[in-house]
């Protein structure tokens, strides 16, 4: 188990494959998130700033089409 003892953690998006958005190729990554309650396909809840930041080029991107 991670050696992380912050009490507040970052949420992070997942993709619609299930990768973290900020991180999509580490597949690591995603299952570490996962199991640790850190990741959520929730866009409202999201904290992590990279994240965030693609969830609203996405957004934006949506909106062009």
């Amino acid at each position: 188990m991670s050696q992380d003892n912050r009490q507040k953690r970052d949420l992070h998006a997942l993709n619609e494959d299930g990768m973290v958005l900020c991180n999509p190729r580490d597949r690591e990554a995603a299952h570490r998130a996962e199991m640790e309650g850190i990741a959520t396909e929730d866009a409202t809840a999201v904290t992590c700033r990279n994240c965030l930041d693609l969830l609203h080029q996405l957004a934006k991107e949506k909106r062009g089409q």
